[in-house]
């Protein structure tokens, strides 16, 4: 079984196929509202372009988030998924999102995927993201300071066992950052 998705994620395989799509910018370019990085108050939608899934295979997404505000901010990434055919992949695939690699320096790859782990768990509706665009400090925001820049790698798999339910099944998901001024939003 293949499967499809595009970050709004793209997914698509061969044999078995079910169809995804996710939304980020080019992989490794800055996610920005302006020149320069995001800033206070921008959403960002993300696009990554993936190919076919089969059951056990994954595929890996990195994302730039810079900020281009004079001020630290805070921001958060959430997902909604959309099953247009009611198969229901999007409850089958599992995401994990991490930092960049440590061990790649400025270079900020995601080739080990071994950086700091900010979610793993389902796909679903909308539950693959860290933190929460409310305003405010929430559990699971990040901080960056004025003119920081971090990596964010996104990694979605369609579990070994996933069965032929799932065959050209597909989905659309929209990931999307949103950030705010630290100060004065506590």
């Amino acid at each position: 079984m293949l499967l499809g998705m595009v970050l709004v994620l793209g997914v698509a395989a061969a044999a078995s196929a079910a169809a995804l799509t996710t939304t980020f910018p080019a992989a490794g370019h800055a996610a920005h509202g302006h020149a320069g990085g995001i800033g206070a108050g921008d959403q960002v939608t993300l696009r990554m372009p993936l190919g076919g899934l089969a059951p056990g295979q994954t595929a890996r997404g990195r994302q730039v988030v810079a900020n281009g505000e004079g001020r630290s901010l805070r921001y958060s990434l959430s997902s909604a998924s959309v099953d247009a055919d009611h198969k229901g992949v999007r409850d089958v695939l599992r995401v994990t999102i991490r930092l960049a690699d440590p061990a790649s320096g400025a270079a900020a790859t995601c080739n080990a995927f071994d950086g700091v782990l900010l979610y793993r768990g389902p796909l679903g509706a909308n539950a693959a993201g860290f933190g929460d665009a409310r305003m405010g400090q929430q559990p699971g925001d990040r901080i960056l300071a004025a003119g920081q820049r971090e990596t964010i790698c996104i990694e979605i798999g369609m579990p070994l066992d996933a069965g032929n339910a799932y065959q050209g099944a597909a989905t659309a998901t929209t990931w999307t950052i949103a950030a705010e001024q630290e100060d004065g939003n506590p």
